[in-house]
This record gives structure tokens, C-alpha cells and sequence, in this order.
């Protein structure tokens, strides 16, 4: 399915911004761009959007979203830290960019969003369209790749992909693509005790542990 066949294609500038932040904080789905994956993109305090967005993926609502936010030292707002200045040089380091934190969820976090869980994986982006659209929705959003389950393993989602496996199942897409990575997030969890990569991605455990050296070597 091409762009040109679906009408609910939004091109990247300043009105549509509007439109597609307004369609997530009312409760819509949309698919954005992000530093990786194009992802279903929705407002994390709506149970329905929620649930909406595990249905467009063919996949049962058991999985915790992760939390975006536009302005790195939101992290603070969601989330507590067992050790504060780490996360901090962590976020200073990587953010915006493709990494995701996983820390102790405050009581802020809607269950819906982490599934009863007791913490909450957040980031931070530099996508420029991503953010174009951030400016306008005056909150954080929740996100998961624009994709059916299990039919994207180890590629990125990209434009082609989203809209041929979901786009007609949207409210809208805000065209635009990833930002020159080549795999997804990497994860990191500082939730408490052992710190460790729960994903690797284009940020390397080499760059990870130049911040602060916790991270174990991958034994391949």
C-alpha cells in the first residue's frame, strides 16, 4: 500500500503537527516516526488508545509501553531513581536519542501503560518531525513499533512497512523516518540492582560504560 492510496497521510509541517498532536491527546492513534522504528504513537493515559494500538498489532495487551517525553529532564516527573545522578549522566549522555530507561514507575504512570508492573522504560527523542509534533501536544506519549506482531522481526519498521501492515488502521500518519540508526533502542534497567541491557541497539555497551562502567560485556 503506497502513500498516495491512503488519504490520512500527513505531510511534515506545522498545521499537521497540530493535527496529529490534537488526534493523540483526544485519544487517536498515530503512526510518527522516531529515532528507530515508526511507531503507533498515542496518549498514555487513555486505557482505550491503549488497547486500540495492541489490537492494530494483531497482539494481546500484555506488553508495557514505553513512555516519550520532548525535554530531556521530564524523566523526573514519571519516575523515581534508586541512584539519581547515574540516570542523570545517562540521560545528559543519550538523550535525545535511542535509548530507553527503565526505571521505578511513579504513581503518575497510568497501570494501563506499564500493565500493573512496578516500573516504566522511558526515552527521550531527537526525531525533528517527532518533535515538530511534540511541541503541540503539551504532554509525553506512548509508543510501539507501527507494526503486526511477530511480521518485523530484526528489520526497522519503516513508511513502506507501517502503511502496508497497519496504515489503513490509523487515524492518521505523520510521514517521516527513523534517524540513520539500524536497529532498534537499546534498553538499559536501572530499576534497582544489578544494572543491565535488556536490548542492544545502535548505543554500544562500549559507549554505555564510558558514561559509567556497570554494564557487563554481551558474551555472544
Amino acid at each position: 500500500m503506497s502513500q498516495r492510496q491512503l488519504s490520512n497521510v500527513l505531510e511534515p509541517n506545522e498545521n499537521n503537527f497540530r493535527i496529529a498532536a490534537e488526534c493523540i491527546v483526544q485519544g487517536g492513534v498515530v503512526i510518527a516516526p522516531s529515532d528507530t522504528n515508526l511507531a503507533l504513537t498515542l496518549n498514555p493515559w487513555k486505557d482505550d488508545a491503549i488497547d486500540r494500538a495492541f489490537a492494530i498489532k494483531n497482539r494481546p495487551a500484555t506488553s508495557a509501553l514505553t513512555l516519550f517525553f520532548l525535554e530531556t529532564d521530564e524523566w523526573k516527573d514519571y519516575a523515581d531513581a534508586p541512584d539519581l545522578g547515574l540516570v542523570q549522566a545517562f540521560a545528559e549522555a543519550f538523550w535525545p536519542g535511542p535509548l530507553n530507561i527503565i526505571l521505578p514507575r511513579k504513581a503518575s504512570i497510568s497501570d494501563r501503560l506499564v500493565c500493573g508492573g512496578a516500573t516504566v522504560s522511558l526515552g527521550c527523542l531527537s526525531n525533528p518531525v517527532w518533535r515538530g509534533m511534540m511541541r503541540y501536544t503539551g504532554m509525553p506519549v506512548a509508543m510501539t513499533s507501527a507494526n503486526l506482531s511477530g511480521q518485523a522481526d530484526g528489520v526497522l519498521v519503516d513508511m513502506d512497512l507501517a502503511l502496508r501492515q497497519v496504515g489503513d488502521k490509523v487515524d492518521y500518519v505523520l510521514r517521516g523516518e527513523a534517524q540513520g540508526t539500524t536497529k532498534s533502542s537499546t534498553i538499559i534497567d536501572l530499576s534497582g540492582g544489578e544494572p543491565c541491557i535488556t536490548r542492544y541497539g545502535d548505543v554500544t555497551v562500549e559507549q554505555l560504560n564510558a558514561i559509567a562502567p556497570i554494564f557487563k560485556e554481551r558474551v555472544s
